[in-house]
């Protein structure tokens, strides 16, 4: 098969990040690649792809959503200089087909490569799609999107429900490390707050197990706070003497994942599309300011198929969770109907597939075929 240039473009979050790095490295096993990414030139950006030999390059775009009047004119106002510096890129790039991951540094990117004739394409994570990429898609020849309701918002295009991409190594670990639960070992929770930490989550989730605890229940617990609040939640744990190892941030998260019985997390889509690949039951509780509430329609999505259990977290007292953690500890019937169902809406190939899709997009020549099944090679029939 011969060589693809590819332009990949957005980030400033890891949700948007990490599944176009998953794509990058399936057409990466696919065929010869050649890639360009454009990006916000955030830290996280950067930590993630200085290893990578790719041509990383920054594209300054202010951000429209939430700005005050002359913050809004500013912003309009700089759409056609960065739509230009865009253009440039391009054309000295040359490439065969440009992809949008979503934040705002995509719209322009796309708007760019439609006006010399590329093929584009968007990936959506969420349920209800970004902002920028609501605009992206009216420039775009392909929608990728990770859950199949998503499709209503982008009514008259050409959209396909691939999946949100899972970065290959997580698969790898989930598989490798696999641990069956038994009787004979104490209960293991794993409790996520999201990379940057979240303060609502982790004074909940802490003072729940700090009640499970005292209520005399067996079980072990790995607690990633985040760097903020790693001493503080280290400090309470280790007072009562509990078994809880605490982490600012986890390298290996597959591993974590095959270790954990019980999942408490967020609902960012990166996680969501985590945990049912791995096929783990979840307790979510959605960041409350997410940008349009979209945290808490990507954990509804799971709730309804019975895969995990959704909770506000202002109606949500450490007593409330208490007792629905030790629910689940105390019914292992359940407990496993829920992972079945985790499983079932699990999309562990979506880079492949997506990465499969950009080839014929491209036109290139190649025999690579979707896959449609999950992990084991069953039908797929989820949402997520």
């Amino acid at each position: 098969m011969d060589g693809v240039k590819l332009v990949i473009t957005g980030g400033g979050t890891g949700g948007h990040l990490f599944p176009g790095i998953a794509i990058a490295d399936e057409l990466a096993s696919f065929c010869p690649l050649d890639l360009m990414w454009i990006g916000t030139g955030r830290p996280v950006e950067k930590r993630a792809l200085k290893d990578r030999p790719w041509d990383y390059q920054v594209l300054d775009v202010a951000p429209i959503k939430g700005k005050n009047i002359v913050g809004l004119a500013k912003a309009l106002f700089s759409i056609p200089v960065s739509i230009g510096k865009a253009f440039g890129m391009l054309r000295r790039f040359a490439p065969d087909v440009v992809l949008g991951v979503g934040g705002y540094v995509s719209g322009p990117v796309i708007v760019a490569a439609r006006l010399l004739g590329i093929p584009t394409a968007i990936h959506e994570q969420n349920f209800l799609p970004g902002l920028a990429n609501k605009i992206a898609a009216r420039f775009a020849d392909k929608i990728y999107t990770s859950f199949y309701g998503s499709a209503c918002y982008f009514q008259g295009k050409d959209v396909e429900c691939l999946g949100n991409p899972v970065r290959r190594q997580i698969l790898e670990d989930a598989s490798c490390h696999s641990d069956e639960a038994s009787s004979n070992r104490p209960f293991r929770i794993l409790i996520l707050g999201g990379s940057q930490g979240a303060s609502g989550l982790n004074r909940i989730v802490s003072s729940a197990l700090k009640i499970l605890h005292q209520s005399g229940l067996r079980f072990h617990a790995i607690h990633q706070t985040g760097e903020a609040q790693l001493a503080e939640i280290s400090r309470g744990y280790k007072d009562l003497k509990m078994k809880v190892t605490v982490d600012a941030f986890i390298d290996r998260i597959g591993i974590a994942y095959s270790w954990a019985d019980l999942i408490i997390c967020r609902a960012g889509a990166t996680t969501l599309a985590e945990i049912t690949a791995v096929g783990k039951p979840a307790i979510c509780i959605p960041f409350p300011y997410a940008t349009d509430g979209h945290q808490e329609l990507n954990a509804r999505t799971l709730e309804e198929a019975g895969a995990a259990l959704c909770f506000d977290e202002g109606d949500l007292g450490a007593v409330t969770l208490a007792s629905n953690i030790e629910a689940l500890m105390t019914d292992p019937a359940r407990l496993r109907e829920m992972g079945k169902r985790s499983k079932a809406l699990g999309r562990p190939n979506a880079a492949r597939d997506i990465a499969a899709s950009i080839l014929r997009l491209c036109k290139c020549d190649g025999e690579i075929q979707p896959s449609m099944t999950n992990v084991e090679g069953e039908q797929i029939k989820g949402h997520v």
